[in-house]
């Protein structure tokens, strides 16, 4: 992942006009958290552009009224349809009803660098949180109402989570190449290693946990029981991850600022954005600083 103190340029604000804005062909600016809606529309953050855009099945985009983001990170859509937008740039959570303003759920109070975000049953939000430096990163839990609670620590620079029907939350130990599982009565255990700097991670209609092997460039399944097979590679450094009710995945494939789709079959498409394979992204950072270099952009 690009770091925020490798990261300046980007777009500091979303304009906000009157209507709906018109949908476009998507130029990503470093795609990376993915989530879907219940409607199948999908939320791809938009991190060099500042934005969250709305991508339809047709490829086709439109920005979500998130308000001002500073360094969108990480994006989740609730149970009601509410979409929650990790604003690491910011400190904060941002959330966004189906038919209301945005606002924020919490800021600062313990988020550092909030690097991913998911959202269970009963509007939980829940953040890998990439902290400080090594092995500072935590994973909260925070409630409808923006109280946090603190379910682990000492990750090194987490970046991917997820959460199960049964409370179960998932997190990408990044730095530590590993899955890491915290289980509904607080204990976290080792779910799964040998991974190079997994990031995004999302669960499929049986169960099974899928991890973006960002750096060897592929997709992983992993088991209830910690078995890893492969699900799909020839990606270029994948980040976010998102599933549909038909079994397709959905992935941020930053290395060629494209949504990629990979049908049941196991096929991989382009649905929106696309260029010619750029260097990999840098790891994640050591500081919440928020700008950088243009000469180091993608940069290890």
């Amino acid at each position: 992942m690009k770091t925020p103190a490798l990261c300046g340029g980007l777009l500091a604000a979303i304009f906000l006009t009157a209507g709906r804005p018109a949908a476009t062909a998507v130029a990503f600016g470093f795609p990376d958290g993915v989530a879907i809606d219940a409607a199948g529309m999908l939320y791809v953050v938009d991190t060099d552009n500042g934005v969250v855009q709305k991508v339809d099945a047709a490829g086709e985009a439109t920005p979500l009224a998130a308000g001002e983001l500073a360094y969108p990170t990480g994006v989740a859509v609730g149970p009601t349809g509410t979409v929650y937008v990790a604003d690491a740039g910011s400190h904060s959570i941002i959330q966004v009803g189906p038919a209301s303003p945005a606002t924020t759920l919490v800021h600062g109070h313990g988020l550092v660098f909030p690097a991913a975000v998911a959202v269970d049953a009963a509007g939980n939000v829940y953040v890998a949180d990439a902290g400080a430096g090594p092995n500072s990163g935590t994973v909260q839990k925070v409630s409808p109402h923006g109280a946090l609670t603190t379910l682990a620590r000492g990750l090194n620079k987490p970046a991917g989570i997820a959460v199960s029907t049964q409370g179960v939350v998932y997190v990408s130990d990044t730095d530590n190449n590993t899955i890491r599982q915290i289980n509904p009565d607080g204990q976290t255990v080792l779910l799964a290693a040998a991974f190079n700097h997994p990031r995004g991670l999302a669960l499929d209609a049986t169960g099974a946990l899928l991890v973006a092997n960002t750096y060897d460039n592929n997709i992983r399944r992993v088991s209830a029981t910690g078995q890893v097979s492969l699900l799909a590679e020839g990606l270029h450094f994948p980040a976010g991850l998102a599933t549909d009710p038909a079994g397709a995945v959905y992935v941020s494939d930053t290395g060629t600022n494209s949504l990629r789709k990979i049908s049941p079959s196991g096929e991989i498409s382009t649905l929106a954005g696309g260029t010619a394979p750029v260097a990999a992204p840098a790891p994640l950072p050591d500081s919440a600083a928020t700008t950088r270099s243009d000469s180091t952009k993608h940069k290890q």
